[in-house]
């Protein structure tokens, strides 16, 4: 939240790109490409965007530097449209806008870039997966992310695009050491 640069103008992000090619886009999620206007996803091939600009333990609540964090933005397009004190609800309202965005632009190509910021932590679950699992926390998130992908891989069979569509998953992040088994396992790999 204390930087001053972003993304360069000189990038070609996949947006712009796709954007080209008649596409409807969409960032929702963590952007942590830039917070300030020229650096938000609508400046950068997206037509729509609701999310976070920066990683969600960058905010008040920071365990071991609070007073470094302004409060954490939610925006809807270059808005802010609240201040996140509980982001227990992210993973929900993230997949909702998916998914109205996938209805919204089901007779044209679209992309969606989904950056869900769980499970990195702090963790937060919405109470419909608050302990449903055997892992812990770390498991009820997991869990809710998985029922996200379901829903829009359920709204994409509805529609029926789900042939005509293409899902790749990545990660930016391993499990976070400092916090020991909080945040999943590398197993036998090394480092987080």
């Amino acid at each position: 939240p204390k930087s001053e640069v972003g993304i360069s103008d000189g990038e070609l992000t996949m947006a712009e790109m796709l954007k080209q090619a008649g596409y409807a886009t969409a960032c929702i999620g963590k952007w942590h490409l830039g917070h300030h206007p020229e650096f938000l996803p609508t400046r950068h091939g997206f037509d729509y965007y609701f999310g976070i600009p920066y990683s969600h333990d960058m905010w008040p609540h920071h365990p071991e530097y609070p007073e470094s964090y302004p409060p954490l933005p939610l925006i809807s397009g270059e808005t802010t449209i609240a201040h996140i004190e509980d982001a227990t609800y992210l993973t929900t309202w993230f997949t909702e806008r998916a998914t109205e965005f996938i209805e919204r632009n089901r007779e044209r190509p679209f992309f969606v870039y989904l950056a869900h910021n769980l499970p990195h932590v702090p963790l937060f679950v919405s109470d419909k997966f608050r302990g449903t699992t055997e892992q812990g926390l770390y498991g009820d998130v997991i869990a809710e992310i998985d029922w996200s992908v379901g829903k829009i891989v359920e709204t994409l069979h509805r529609l029926g695009l789900d042939r005509n569509t293409l899902i790749v998953f990545t990660s930016d992040n391993g499990p976070w050491l400092s916090y020991g088994d909080h945040a999943g396992s590398a197993g036998s790999l090394r480092e987080g």
